[in-house]
């Protein structure tokens, strides 16, 4: 018996004690993180006050931003949300470390310009415009594909939503949306008289409530505008005469990118036009793959459009009380 308890105790007791080192160097781990954590979470509430729009524009540097982020949209909007200067140029509260690391990092390097440096607003701009990632946008603005105001920009964010950062500058957010500081003036809008397209919506009624047609009825641009008076068309009950004007695709861009309506030079720095030059999307290339068809699509007379020549018709002839055309 008693050489059996020694074996017991000889192959024991060299066990116990690494055992109860590792349980040690563990359970300091443990602490270890759990203290950080803590510490972390007490800074972030601590620097609080620090992360005010109010803090940032102590520093004369940051007046003009300060004011132009009063004129945006993230300061004065229906909802009455203030999305502060640390939501978008920080790493979220949510991430405690790197939102900590961040803010001293940036707080540093902004005390060092404002003492001994000189503050640059262009390079600073650029920087942001540059790096800053989209997930900064996307963690409030989380409802873009379900909430889009029009099917164009439900396009456009959709596209740039599924390629992400990952597919370059080219769709991140602020590459269009880059005058998130809104001007300290704003122009006056545009007001037009509504077009009157009644004479067309008596055969065209399923235009009525188009999207493209409402736009451009809207700001005072009719049908006629685009399609010619095309009254030997509206005379013909039997439809076989075409309108004044027709378009092939190919002729869509240039007849909507003129100086009179849409001039190109400016619809190429319009945000949601970006994506469309920057070749986000190559399928589509013409102004009516994003704003609207703007097609019959059960057609009952085509004619080709170059030559304007009656090419195919259903057979039924209304001046002949519906007996098939010849």
């Amino acid at each position: 018996m008693p050489d059996a308890a020694a074996d017991r105790l000889a192959s024991a007791g060299p066990g116990r004690p690494r055992g109860r080192r590792i349980r040690t160097l563990i359970a300091r781990g443990l602490a270890v993180i759990l203290v950080a954590a803590g510490c972390s979470l007490v800074a972030v509430e601590v620097s609080e006050p620090l992360a005010e729009p109010s803090s940032c524009a102590k520093c004369h540097e940051m007046s003009g931003v300060y004011e132009s982020w009063q004129a945006s949209a993230h300061h004065t909007n229906l909802s009455g949300v203030k999305v502060t200067c640390i939501a978008c140029h920080l790493p979220p509260r949510e991430d405690h470390f790197a939102h900590l690391a961040s803010k001293a990092s940036s707080g540093a390097k902004d005390v060092w310009v404002h003492l001994f440096g000189t503050y640059d607003a262009n390079a600073a701009r650029a920087t942001v415009l540059r790096t800053l990632p989209s997930e900064r946008c996307l963690h409030c603005h989380d409802n873009l594909l379900a909430a889009a105001s029009s099917s164009a920009v439900g396009i456009v964010h959709g596209v740039s939503v599924k390629r992400g950062d990952g597919g370059g500058r080219a769709h991140a957010c602020v590459t269009c949306h880059d005058s998130l500081h809104g001007p300290t003036s704003r122009p006056a809008p545009k007001e037009y008289e509504e077009a009157d397209n009644s004479f067309c919506f008596v055969c065209h009624l399923n235009f009525k409530t188009e999207e493209f047609v409402l736009g451009h009825q809207a700001a005072n641009v009719g049908c006629v505008e685009c399609h010619g008076e095309s009254l030997e068309h509206a005379d013909d009950e039997d439809h076989v005469t075409p309108p004044s004007i027709m378009y092939v695709k190919e002729s869509v861009n240039a007849s909507c990118l003129t100086a009179k309506c849409h001039p190109e030079p400016r619809m190429r720095t319009e945000i949601g036009h970006r994506p469309f030059y920057a070749g986000a999307d190559a399928e589509r290339k013409y102004c009516t793959d994003c704003h609207g068809k703007h097609r019959i699509e059960k057609r009952q007379r085509k004619w080709d459009r170059v030559s304007r020549k009656l090419i195919w018709r259903d057979g039924y002839a209304i001046e002949k009380g519906g007996e098939a055309a010849p």
